[in-house]
């Protein structure tokens, strides 16, 4: 703590030091590396500016590194792009000590529909994506839709697919999401690299709280779910260089860790510290024996590591593990008339608990008393569970030389792939959750007609008669899925151009033929960049088969049971009740998808780029939950059914306008970005595992109208304004970056209920406007030069730098957001 308040009162005490003392004959200019005391070999930063079109946006290394993002995460990242909206607890000021990337939606789609690569590999959470939201979840682990977070500090760019996505990309219905690690273009023999450290505690951290009450209560937490103490710093490395004219190299890690130290409802102990970790690593080797060959090998590991407790509960510590491990291999030819780009890979994606195998809840006694503001006095937890993805995958594209015919250009893209998917879900143990009766069975001294009972307390005599079992299993799955795609991109001069393309996927599992087809179109009147119109037809396919069929398999392991009596007297066995299941059962399921039109207007005039779009989506065959039933033919209760009625509509219109090359100002250059998005969605369930009525209409504000008309619970921001103002100083080694965000109210639902009416049972909702939310978020840096062919960058973070009170709506109940927040960081570069 003392050393991170000395290195924020030295970065500002240099940073105003050199402002002082700075002049004209002793410059050091931080956009002008040929004239700067310091010249590192940089690791190969893509020109982003070659790659932008309608739909696609790339973000440098220098993006990342100037844009304000706290988490270091991928998503926390994307804020920047008008495409993306942030689930309502992304900036949750109640639990900053989480290291979870937040969940995005692209285009109005769900966060699961999304698709994460990193080096082209998914890290997409199959299996998971929704989670369960308790650390000692009986049957589900926690997860979200991304296996891990990757820290971007060790990635080169960061390419964000939001419409009109080529047919090479698939299994995604909302956007995708793909970041690279960096390839060293350094001189030979030398290594050169770079070391960060950033910290930041709830001490620099401010919540806005609407009463005393409020923050009174949040102050004595004792749960997870609000975190008044906490503390966060990272560490992360990135080395690199060319051993030879052929071999390079980049090694990169990181590790980032959280304490958050909580109070308990236990006599002893009265204090528990939970903790976040993330580990990242990989090395990389580039051969590059001609111009004509590229070939990459590497491998990854990612790891989220948590160590949680129950606030009401003796021993129920349990530790949670999610994984990414992974090796590949890229090669690139070019031959006479082809390059051909192939990728193999094999990747597993584990996760896991660490937990007590059974979880007692006795009646409180003189033994049974560890927490003496409770009724039932509860201890354990719910037993160890595991889950893995592997998977082996190759593809390959060809790319042919653009073939000239009378008027047009053609340049013709195929590819393939295929790939072998186990899924693994386990359980050790069998695992017992036991529970009194409101009048507690008793046998003195746990002895009843001569024998031993277990599951008894021999201090009072409780026995427990009964439990829910969660029974050892181990369940396996196998997939094959495999993929082709072909495109043609066609030119007329420099006039028109389109991308016409389809793909075909597969898999072994649903045996659903999928086919969709790809469209884009562009129109340049004056054949330059002075105005382009943009349109485009495309479907996407998803792909979730893994978590529903994994699902509907392990609900044939639990059961209530009883426990055994003869003749009156106890015994230490135990049958199943046979009025108990908990089965899931869908119908054959189609594979969600998403139709998709576009239209937009591009012009450049006097350094400005605008670009004015429009993204339709109509997405169909989405995975729901209808309602729980019993079903006379098996005489189960808490049964379920799914098919494929979600739907969800979304409109989104997006007007960015940009200056193309910086704007000088009194020895200072300056770049904006203003981005302003509308965005209307309309969908009929909240995720795939929430239930709702069998009835196609619901009671909002007291009237019945379809549920497909009800408003979004989340992700559905009407309107949202984003400025991004980036400032370099000729004489100074100082950047600033700002980025300002203005969330409009949003219709929502407060309240949620049933009612059961003549002709059905209806939900009913309370409609409810969310408040309007402003956020500052700034990033300094300061760059010291050290020796010949060193640097110290010292940096600053702020987020909502003026301290607004906003907030969120969860559940029904507004909450804080965060408050002024400081993160300080530095680096060291050789």
């Amino acid at each position: 703590m003392t050393f991170a308040r000395t290195y924020i009162s030295c970065a500002i005490f240099s940073i105003i030091s050199a402002s002082i003392y700075a002049n004209d004959e002793t410059p050091i200019r931080s956009n002008d590396t040929e004239k700067s005391s310091v010249q590192l070999s940089p690791l190969v930063l893509k020109a982003a500016e070659d790659k932008q079109h309608i739909g696609q946006t790339v973000y440098t290394k220098e993006d990342i590194e100037k844009t304000p993002n706290s988490s270091k995460n991928i998503t926390d990242f994307l804020k920047v792009n008008p495409n993306v909206q942030f689930s309502n607890k992304a900036k949750n000021g109640l639990q900053q000590g989480e290291l979870t990337p937040s969940d995005i939606s692209i285009n109005g789609g769900m966060p699961y529909e999304n698709k994460y690569l990193i080096n082209g590999m998914s890290v997409n959470n199959n299996i998971n994506p929704i989670g369960s939201k308790e650390s000692n979840d009986p049957t589900n682990l926690m997860g979200t839709t991304q296996t891990v977070a990757v820290n971007t500090d060790l990635l080169c760019d960061i390419t964000l697919l939001d419409s009109n996505v080529s047919a090479e990309y698939g299994e995604f219905t909302g956007g995708v999401v793909s970041a690279e690690t960096c390839k060293p273009k350094t001189e030979v023999g030398k290594i050169h690299g770079n070391i960060s450290y950033d910290y930041t505690t709830d001490s620099w951290s401010k919540i806005n709280f609407p009463d005393s009450d409020s923050l009174e209560d949040f102050e004595n937490s004792n749960s997870e779910k609000n975190q008044p103490y906490f503390t966060k710093q990272g560490l992360s490395t990135n080395i690199y260089g060319n051993l030879t004219d052929t071999l390079g190299f980049n090694a990169y890690g990181s590790y980032r860790h959280s304490a958050i130290p909580l109070k308990t409802n236990l006599n002893e102990p009265k204090n528990f510290e939970q903790t976040r970790e993330s580990h990242n690593g990989g090395l990389e080797f580039f051969y590059t024996p001609s111009d004509t060959t590229e070939l990459k090998v590497g491998a990854q590991f990612f790891e989220n590591k948590g160590l949680y407790f129950k606030e009401d509960i003796l021993n129920s510590e349990s530790t949670h593990v999610s994984d990414s491990k992974s090796i590949y291999v890229d090669l690139k030819n070019k031959l006479d008339t082809v390059t051909l780009k192939q990728h193999l890979n094999y990747q597993s994606q584990n996760a896991s608990r660490e937990a007590a195998d059974n979880l007692y809840i006795w009646a409180k006694s003189d033994s049974k008393n560890w927490n003496s503001k409770k009724a039932s006095q509860q201890e354990g937890n719910l037993g160890d569970l595991a889950q893995e993805e592997k998977k082996l995958e190759y593809s390959v594209t060809a790319e042919f030389t653009p073939i000239e015919t009378h008027f047009l250009t053609h340049t013709f893209k195929v590819g393939a792939g295929l790939g072998h998917y186990e899924a693994n879900s386990s359980r050790a143990n069998n695992t017992y959750s036991y529970a009194s009766l409101n009048k507690p069975q008793r046998a003195e001294n746990c002895i009843d007609n001569g024998l031993e009972l277990e599951d008894c307390d021999p201090s009072t005599g409780q026995v427990f008669d009964k439990r829910k079992a969660y029974y050892a299993h181990n369940i396996n799955i196998e997939q094959n899925r495999w993929n082709a795609f072909i495109q043609d991109s066609m030119h007329y001069k420099n006039y028109v151009s389109s991308t016409i393309g389809v793909r075909f996927d597969y898999d072994s599992l649903t045996q659903n033929n999928n086919i969709a087809p790809r469209t884009s179109f562009n129109y340049k009147p004056f054949g330059n960049n002075r105005l382009t119109f943009t349109t485009g037809w495309n479907r996407y396919y998803g792909l979730n088969s893994f978590s529903n069929e994994l699902s509907d398999r392990l609900d044939q392991y639990q059961k209530d049971e009883n426990r055994v009596s003869e003749n009156g007297h106890w015994t230490n066995e135990w049958k199943p009740d046979a009025n108990f299941g908990n089965i899931n059962y869908r119908s054959k399921l189609k594979s969600p998808y998403s139709d998709e039109t576009v239209f937009a207007v591009q012009t450049q005039f006097a350094n400005t780029n605008v670009v004015l779009k429009w993204v339709g989506r109509d997405n169909k065959d989405q995975v729901k939950t209808i309602l729980k039933i019993k079903d006379p033919k098996f005489n189960q209760k808490n049964t379920y059914h799914y098919d494929n009625s979600g739907l969800s509509t979304s409109d989104i219109y997006t007007l960015s306008i940009n200056n193309i090359t910086p704007i000088h100002i009194a020895n200072s250059s300056h770049r904006f970005n203003l981005a302003l998005d509308y965005t209307k969605t309309t969908r009929n369930f909240t995720d795939y595992t929430s239930s709702s009525s069998n009835t196609p209409e619901v009671i909002y504000d007291g009237e019945k109208i379809s549920s497909d008309f009800i408003p979004a619970s989340n992700y559905n921001t009407p309107w949202t304004a984003r400025l991004s103002w980036d400032i370099g100083f000729d004489h100074l080694p100082l950047t600033i970056s700002n980025f300002f965000s203005y969330k409009a109210a949003a219709d929502a639902m407060k309240v949620k209920y049933k009612v059961n009416l003549e002709d059905g049972i209806y939900d009913v909702y309370t409609p409810y406007e969310t408040k309007p939310s402003f956020s500052w978020d700034m990033r300094t840096s300061y760059t010291i030069p050290s020796t010949k062919n060193t640097q110290t960058i010292l940096g600053l973070t702020i987020n909502n730098l003026t301290n607004h009170k906003n907030e969120y709506l969860d559940t029904g109940i507004a909450k804080p957001e965060i408050g002024r927040q400081f993160i300080a960081d530095i680096t060291f570069k050789f």
